[in-house]
C-alpha cells in the first residue's frame, strides 16, 4: 500500500530503486470516499486523513490490539521543525526544516527520523485498512450493464490499473510537437485579447471604470459582479460598484 504512489515511485526511480508491486493507493481511495474535501480540512494528505476521526472511524487517540495508541500522522515542520534565524541572531516566527540528509545523519535527530519513517508506514496501512471497509460498504452499480459491486470492487477493477498506468505514462513521458504548440500558443493568446477586450466593453457599459479593470484578477471580477450587493453579515453595502 502506498499514500501518493506516484511521487513515491518516481523519487525511488530516480535513485535507481524500481520498486514492484502495487496493491492501492490510499490518497486514491480518499478521494473516492470523499471527491469533496477541502484544503481547510487538510485535503488528502497523510497527516489530515489520519488524524481525522470521520476517515478512521473514530480510532484515533484509541489503543490497538497491540497496547499502542492509534494516533494521526505528525508533520515534518511539527517534528523536525526550528526557527528560522533573524540577522540580528534572534529567533523568528518562521518555522524551517533542516535537510534531509541533516535530519538522517545528525544525532539528535536520526533516532526521532526512522521512529517518523517508520510511523508513516504505519499510518498509511491503518489509513488504508479504515478506507477499505468504507468502500466495501458503498454499493457500486451501472444500470443497464450489468455492472455492480461496492466502490472498492470498482477501484480494483478500474482505478489501480488506471493509477498504475497513468505513472508509468509519467515515467516515459510523451512526444510532442514543439513547433506546433507554439504555432497555437499564438492563436491563443491572440484570441485571449480579443476576448479581454470584448468582456471589458460589456462591462464598461454598466460602471466605466470597468474598461480599464483587470481581467484576470478575482478581487476586481468579484468588486465588479457583487460589489453592490448587501454582505449578509451587515445590514448595508460594504462596497462600491464601480470601485476597482
Amino acid at each position: 500500500m502506498w499514500h501518493n504512489y506516484s511521487f513515491d515511485k518516481h523519487i525511488l526511480s530516480r535513485h535507481g530503486i524500481h520498486a514492484q508491486g502495487f496493491y492501492a493507493d490510499t490518497m486514491h481511495l480518499a478521494r473516492l470516499w470523499d471527491s469533496a474535501r477541502r484544503g481547510t480540512q487538510g485535503g488528502y494528505s497523510l497527516e489530515a486523513l489520519t488524524s481525522d476521526e470521520k476517515v478512521m472511524d473514530g480510532l484515533v487517540g484509541v489503543l490497538d490490539k497491540n497496547g499502542e495508541m492509534n494516533a494521526g500522522k505528525r508533520s515534518m515542520k511539527t517534528l523536525f521543525g526550528k526557527a528560522n534565524i533573524r540577522k540580528d541572531g534572534t529567533p523568528g516566527k518562521l518555522r524551517v526544516i533542516p535537510p534531509v540528509e541533516e535530519l538522517q545523519r545528525a544525532e539528535d535527530s536520526r533516532e526521532l527520523w526512522i521512529h517518523y519513517s517508520a510511523y508513516d508506514a504505519v499510518c498509511t496501512f491503518n489509513l488504508w485498512q479504515s478506507l477499505q471497509e468504507k468502500l466495501k460498504r458503498t454499493p457500486w452499480k451501472v444500470v443497464g450493464l450489468g455492472m455492480e459491486g461496492s466502490m472498492y470492487d470498482f477501484y480494483e477493477e478500474y482505478w489501480r490499473p488506471f493509477g498504475e498506468l497513468l505513472v508509468k505514462m509519467e515515467a516515459d513521458g510523451m512526444l510532442v510537437d514543439c513547433n506546433h504548440l507554439a504555432e497555437i500558443e499564438k492563436i491563443a493568446l491572440s484570441q485571449q485579447k480579443l476576448s479581454v477586450s470584448r468582456f471589458r466593453k460589456w462591462a464598461a457599459k454598466y460602471c466605466p471604470d470597468a474598461a480599464l479593470m483587470n481581467v484576470g484578477s478575482d478581487a476586481q471580477i468579484r468588486q465588479l459582479l457583487w460589489g453592490g450587493v448587501t454582505n449578509r453579515l451587515k445590514s448595508c453595502a460594504t462596497l462600491i460598484f464601480c470601485e476597482f
